[in-house]
């Protein structure tokens, strides 16, 4: 199989990268690239990122995000870990990490259903800790194993959140609320190369409409070698309600490497 040629991939790797930023969201996306039932045993994927610039601007960031997944009949358990670090003019502006822990049992060959936990930190949109504990259901929709897959998902978590104390701000710092979860994903081998897939969530409170998050992520992988694909996402997070001083929208652009073994 022919390959696109690595020194121009690193190229458009760096190149896009400067774009790059991170942030810890409330929702996290812990679907795999694979398309299709994963085989038995463990699949792992390490996304690295790093990008920096000098003189006239001073900035550098760096990201890891591992996830893994164990197939063992018909349960699957997944461990995603993230954490970002940054600067710009010397001063850091990034630093946030989360974990997601989640289990799923397939009921049917149709229909499964998930139970997860979560923890994570961003003490630039005053988040000094958010814990998450939720399940739901999960119908695939299609799959044809390699070739294109949909999912969608439906349930709730419990939310707990610490805020960290800003001057003139007056919300609470201490917010505890149940949230309705869903999500919708979509996968699709283009050619022998590349390979795209589509997560949109959407997360309202109970009670409350006009309190919700939105997460639409897009990525697209691009083969280099075996084991080793060139990745480029674009992620938007809208939260209707944030914590005072904090914006609604992050538009986030990454790309780098992921390692599969």
């Amino acid at each position: 199989m022919k390959t696109l040629p690595l020194k121009f991939l690193v190229r458009l790797s760096l190149v896009c990268g400067a774009l790059a930023t991170s942030t810890a969201y409330a929702i996290v996306n812990v679907e795999q690239a694979i398309i299709g039932q994963p085989t038995e045993g463990m699949h792992t994927t390490l996304d690295l990122l790093a990008n920096g610039a000098s003189g006239n601007t001073e900035k550098s960031s760096t990201r890891i995000d591992s996830l893994s997944l164990w197939q063992h009949e018909a349960h699957t358990e997944f461990l995603q870990l993230q954490y970002a670090y940054g600067k710009s003019r010397g001063q850091v502006d990034t630093d946030s990490a989360f974990a997601h822990l989640r289990h799923r049992t397939a009921v049917t060959s149709s229909w499964g259903a998930e139970a997860f936990a979560q923890i994570g930190r961003n003490p630039f949109a005053r988040l000094t800790q958010r814990t998450l504990l939720g399940g739901g259901a999960r119908w695939i929709m299609f799959e044809e194993d390699k070739i294109s897959a949909g999912y969608l998902g439906l349930g709730a978590f419990h939310e707990q959140e610490t805020l960290t104390d800003k001057l003139g701000t007056t919300d609470q710092t201490h917010v505890s609320l149940w949230r309705f979860n869903s999500y919708l994903i979509l996968k699709q081998q283009i050619n022998e190369q590349v390979r795209v897939y589509n997560t949109t969530y959407y997360q309202p409170a109970f009670g409350d409409t006009s309190d919700y998050r939105i997460l639409e992520q897009a990525s697209m992988l691009v083969k280099l070698r075996d084991n080793l694909d060139l990745k480029l996402s674009l992620d938007i997070a809208f939260d209707s309600k944030p914590p005072q001083t904090v914006q609604k929208r992050d538009m986030v652009y990454s790309t780098g490497l992921e390692f599969s073994f």
